[in-house]
This record gives C-alpha cells, structure tokens and sequence, in this order.
C-alpha cells in the first residue's frame, strides 16, 4: 500500500528563511519526496514542523489528493512498480493536464529559429492575432473550424483590398497569401507537436490535427510578367541618363536598365545573387542561388559563363577591391535596397517603353519564356538553367556532376535570338 502525505524538513530552510513544502510517497518500505511550489516560513509551522497556517494545509492537502487520486487509477496490485515507476505516472499524468499556449510558443519560435522566410511566419501569425482579437490561443481551441473561418477572414479582406486597388487602376495580386498564412501556421503547429508530444513515453499533448484534411483555396496562377525580345532589346538600347557636365547619371534608371540586361544574359539571375556573388573565374561566374540553397544538397550550386555582350558592363560595375564580383553592395547596403532601387527605375523604364508594371524578375521569366517559346529549348534544360529542383530526379541529382554546359549553350541560343550575332561575338 501506498502512503502520501506532505511535511516539512527542518533541516532544509533556504536562504531566504523558507520551507519548501514536500510530498512524501511511502511505498514497500521505500521512501521518495517530491517538491510543490509551496513555501512556508516558521511561523506558519508547529514546534515539531506540522503545517499550522490553514491556507498551507488546504493547499498541501490538495496535491496529497491528486497523487492519491492518480495513484488510485495505477494497477498497484497487479502489476510490478517501483516508487520510481509510480512517481514517473504520476509525472506523465500532470504533464497531459498541460494546456499548451499556441500562440507564445510561435512568438518565441520566431525569437530563436534561423529559418529562412522567417518574416513570412512572422507576418501570418500577425494576421491570425489580428483575427482572433487576442494574443493567447491553447493548442486544444485550435481547431479545423476556427482555421476555416480564418480563410474565410481573409478571402473577405482580399476582396475588399481588390475593390480599392480596382478604383486606383492598380495591380491585382494573386491569392498567395491564403496559402502562404495557411502553410506559416501549419508549420508552427507542427513545431509545437515536435516540441511537446513524446510518442516514445505516449506523452501525447498535443493530439489534434486540424490541418489534416483542411482545404485550403487553390493558388491562382501567377501574373504573366515575361516581356517580348523586342521589349528587351528596346531596354538594351535605350539612351543613358546624364548629368550636365556629360558624366553618367548614378540613378535608379541607369541601375535598372543595365540590371536586367545583366540579370537577363545570365540566365535570370536574381538580384540578390548579383548583389553578392563573389567567384569569378576566367568567364564563369560561380553561384549559390540564395532562394534555395538552404534546402539543396548541392546548395543550389549555379556556372553561368559571361556572354561577350556583357564585357562592357562587367568592366563598368566591376569591384575594384575584388571582395565581389560587382561594386553594387558600396553603392546599396542590403541586397534589398539594391533591388529597390533597381524597380523604381525600371518603373520609370516602363512607362517610357509603355511596359505595364515591368519589374526585375520579368527578365528571368522572359529568358524561360523565350528559351522554350522562340528558340525550341526543351523544358528540362530551362528548368536546369533557371536552377529549380526536379523533384522527380531529386535522386538522380545525386549521382550526377552537372558542368552546366547545355544550360550556357542554351543561354548563348536565346542571345542569338534576341540580340543577334552582337549576343554571341
């Protein structure tokens, strides 16, 4: 049998002339003592160190029942415990009454993970408090329902925002966020599933999966945003910006049309990527596209040779300090700031070249369109030379060196196509 009952020892008085009120368990002669969060001081003691304070003793008495209770539901007489065993159940047991605060676990998720889009979790879970109207939400009221009538929240705020942007002649952006909010949250809740269930000791805290069968509105396809070679070209040969006394402007105009000349002639590579790519060898710049190269084995390794079209720019933004291969980062402190600053221009660019809402990344999708469209390049090469991964071929990958030689062919081919013999020579 089984005997519990809470006391006080004499000779464990903290510094700060405290007690801790202990939890004794007796059983088959063995004796263990749990702590409480209870804390008692001398005058709420006895002479002999009974508890005499009767808000103590109704406190000690209640957790005395509880291990009584949940010691009760063991199979004692049967099964072979220990203490040791006992005392784990009883520890098991009051961690499944833990209510888990899905909402502060996210919060202090975002403090300490190195995860990249780490800004995207961080805008989904504002949106998620700023529809709940509070700031604490147990992992229990988390349910398929509540995420249902958050989509439903947001595909209203959508279309509010698309009858405003619809009066001012703007842009109307695709339903991404839907997916991107949903996919943010289901990952936290994932992690707090990690974070809590221990399915070795069936410590289970988190039992409920609402994202299981959620469905989630399909993802619109994406706006079109490839230019015609006509359109490139037009960008190529379009006239500098200049100062008084003759000298080239250093202004968002000038950035941008040379960018996404460069950008373009390199397969589309991105601005980021431009912004900090350092290895030049010969005329092969080597890469590691930084979109993905935190979930690639091969880090998302990329050898884009500088087409000759491209002399005279590489000299015009070359870094002199030979930290990098371009100057861009002493102009623009983030890569951010530099593909800021290279929109605006081509903002200004396309309203010259009567291109609709023409940004950077048009020349990555113009290059793919061109490739496959106008110059009969198979889809597998462009999706190689646009550094994407094929799921499909993941394990083949690895077995395969690639020297990205069919890729610069391709590259050279669409050059050809756009510039003529002055791409190539």
């Amino acid at each position: 049998m089984i005997t519990i009952k809470a006391e006080v020892l004499k000779g464990k008085q903290k510094s700060d002339g405290t007690y801790n009120v202990k939890i004794r368990m007796t059983y088959k002669r063995e004796v263990k003592r749990l702590p409480t969060s209870i804390y008692v001081r001398k005058e709420d003691l006895t002479k002999t160190f009974k508890i005499k304070n009767p808000k103590f003793i109704k406190e000690a008495n209640n957790i005395v029942r509880q291990y009584q209770e949940l010691c009760a539901s063991l199979p004692l007489e049967t099964a072979n415990y220990s203490l040791n065993d006992i005392i784990e159940c009883i520890k098991v047991k009051n961690e499944r009454k833990t209510t888990i605060d899905f909402i502060q676990f996210s919060k202090e998720w975002l403090e300490i993970t190195q995860l990249k889009g780490k800004s995207n979790y961080q805008t989904s879970i504002n949106a998620f408090i700023t529809y709940l109207g509070k700031e604490h939400l147990n992992t229990d009221q988390m349910t398929k329902k509540l995420l249902n009538d958050f989509i439903n929240y947001l595909q209203l705020k959508r279309t509010q925002r698309i009858e405003e942007l619809k009066k001012h002649g703007k842009r109307i952006p695709s339903n991404r966020m839907l997916s991107l909010y949903i996919g943010c949250l289901r990952h936290l809740y994932n992690e707090v599933k990690k974070r809590y269930n221990d399915y070795d000791r069936n410590i289970i805290l988190v039992p409920n999966s609402p994202f299981e069968n959620l469905e989630i509105p399909k993802q619109e396809a994406t706006r079109k945003r490839a230019i015609s070679a006509e359109a490139i070209k037009e960008i190529w040969e379009l006239p500098y910006q200049y100062n008084n006394n003759g000298t080239e402007k250093k202004c968002p105009y000038n950035l941008a049309k040379d960018c996404f000349i460069i950008s373009f002639c390199l397969m589309g590579m991105n601005s980021i990527d431009l912004y900090s790519c350092s290895t030049l060898e010969g005329e092969v710049i080597t890469y590691y596209r930084s979109k993905t190269k935190d979930r690639r084995l091969d880090k998302a390794k990329m050898k884009v040779i500088v087409p000759p079209i491209l002399q005279s720019l590489m000299e015009k933004y070359q870094d002199q300090t030979k930290n990098r291969i371009f100057n861009f980062y002493h102009t623009y402190s983030t890569a951010g700031n530099f593909n800021k600053a290279i929109n605006i221009g081509l903002k200004e660019i396309g309203k010259l070249l009567k291109i609709d809402d023409l940004e950077y990344y048009a020349a990555r999708h113009s290059w793919a369109t061109l490739a496959v469209n106008k110059v009969g390049i198979d889809k597998y090469t462009v999706h190689a030379a646009l550094n994407h991964i094929d799921e499909a071929m993941k394990v083949t990958d690895i077995y395969i060196e690639r020297d990205f030689k069919i890729e610069n062919e391709a590259n050279l081919k669409v050059l050809q196509y756009v510039f003529g013999s002055e791409g190539v020579k």
